[in-house]
C-alpha cells in the first residue's frame, strides 16, 4: 500500500509539473499575443499616419495644381491684354498717322506755319478748302492738343494699362475736337462774307 501511495503521490507530482509547464507554455504564448497586438498597433498607427499624410499630400498637389492652371490662365489673360492694347496702340497710330497728316496739310496752306516745328516727313495731300483760313490761334491750340496727344500715345507704349490708353483716348476726343471747332468757324466765316 505505501509503494501505492507513493506511486500515486509521483503521478500527482508529475501532473502537476505538466500543469505548471502548460500554464508558463500558455504565459508565455499570452505574452508572445500582447507583443504582436503591441506590434499591430503601432503598425496600425504607423499606416493611419502614413494616409494622413498621403491625404494632406494630394491636398498640397491639388492646391498646387490649381495654382498651376490660375498662374497659367493669368498669363494667357496678361498676354490677351497685351495684344488688344498693342492692337489699340497700332489703331491709334494710324490715327496719329492720319492726323499728322492734317496738320502736314496746315503747315502748306498756312505761310506762317512752318512744318519743321511739327517734326514731320513730307506726304502728299489734297488740299483742305474748308480749313484754309484757320488762324494762328487755332492752329496753337492744335499744337497743344497734338502735343498731348503725343504724350499720352507714349505712355500708353511705356505703361501698357487701361489707365494710360483712356488718357491716350481722351487727348485724341480734344485733337479730334480742336479740328472740327476749326472746321465750323471757318464755314461760318465763308457763310458770313457771302452774306455779306
Amino acid at each position: 500500500q505505501v509503494e501505492d501511495l507513493q506511486k500515486k503521490l509521483l503521478e500527482k507530482d508529475e501532473l502537476l509539473k505538466s500543469a505548471e509547464l502548460s500554464k508558463n507554455q500558455i504565459n508565455d504564448v499570452r505574452a508572445e499575443l500582447g507583443k504582436l497586438k503591441r506590434d499591430a498597433a503601432v503598425k496600425d498607427s504607423l499606416i493611419k499616419s502614413i494616409q494622413l499624410q498621403l491625404s494632406d499630400a494630394k491636398i498640397k498637389l491639388a492646391d498646387k495644381q490649381a495654382a498651376l492652371e490660375k498662374t497659367q490662365w493669368e498669363a494667357m489673360t496678361s498676354k490677351q491684354k497685351v495684344e488688344e492694347l498693342q492692337n489699340n496702340i497700332d489703331s491709334m497710330q494710324g490715327e496719329f498717322s492720319s492726323f499728322m497728316l492734317l496738320l502736314n496739310g496746315l503747315t502748306k496752306n498756312n505761310p506762317t506755319t512752318h512744318a519743321d516745328d511739327y517734326d514731320l516727313e513730307p506726304y502728299p495731300l489734297d488740299p483742305l478748302p474748308c480749313m484754309d483760313d484757320v488762324n494762328d490761334e487755332e492752329l496753337q491750340k492744335m499744337e497743344e492738343a497734338r502735343q498731348a496727344y503725343v504724350a499720352a500715345v507714349a505712355a500708353t507704349k511705356e505703361k501698357q494699362d487701361e489707365e494710360s490708353l483712356a488718357a491716350a483716348a481722351s487727348a485724341r476726343f480734344h485733337v479730334l475736337l480742336n479740328v472740327s471747332c476749326s472746321k465750323l468757324s471757318d464755314l461760318s466765316l465763308k457763310h458770313s462774307a457771302q452774306a455779306h
